[in-house]
């Protein structure tokens, strides 16, 4: 009978999240990662499989915990204020809480997608989730009158999500504030009616 295990797999797993966040794939060595999660070699192998197994794992962890809180957000705009919002509060949060890293999925994007399919497959369907997520926001938008007749919804919500993922990479050292409201007024204000 296997003994159970003095841990919490989730409660090490986002422990194991941060140190990728921060270090990424590459630089996160066994060790950085056993000691922030406060377990063994043995334990991390026989819990989560190998380290890439364990980076796969905290993408997934990543998934639930951070994206879709933002699909949800995504979710609820309905106005071009509220979309104006949405990347306000990016924008805010990022000079709020100093030191947050880049978006763990696009240093995924950036150092790991050219070498690993899976992980590769995981950004995929991230990015198409937002883009659809934002897509049916332009939809409800539009609804209400406050677009541009002649919009390609589909490119624009693809324009939103590359403004997204823009915004995600300077995490740690984020725009001027003032500068990055002003893109995101004048990008809203190109697509309104």
């Amino acid at each position: 009978m296997p003994r159970p295990k003095s841990f919490d797999p989730d409660t090490v797993l986002a422990k194991a999240m941060g140190v990728f966040w921060e270090k990424g794939f590459d630089a996160a060595s066994i060790s950085d990662l056993t000691d922030a999660m406060g377990i063994n070699r043995f334990s991390l192998y026989d819990t989560f499989g190998d380290k890439h197994q364990l980076y796969l794992q905290a993408l997934d962890a990543y998934n639930q915990r951070v994206v879709e809180p933002m699909i949800t957000k995504i979710a609820a705009i309905n106005t071009l204020a509220s979309l104006e919002a949405y990347f306000s509060m990016i924008i805010e949060y990022q000079h709020t809480c100093t030191g947050s890293p880049c978006c763990l999925m696009h240093k995924a994007a950036v150092s790991l997608v050219a070498v690993d399919e899976q992980a590769k497959q995981r950004i995929e369907q991230v990015r198409a989730r937002f883009q659809e997520a934002f897509l049916q926001a332009l939809q409800r938008i539009k609804s209400a009158g406050e677009l541009k007749p002649d919009l390609d919804l589909n490119a624009t919500a693809w324009l939103l999500k590359i403004t997204q993922a823009g915004l995600a990479t300077y995490g740690s050292s984020p725009i001027a504030e003032p500068d990055a409201k002003a893109a995101i007024s004048t990008l809203i204000e190109q697509i309104r009616a």
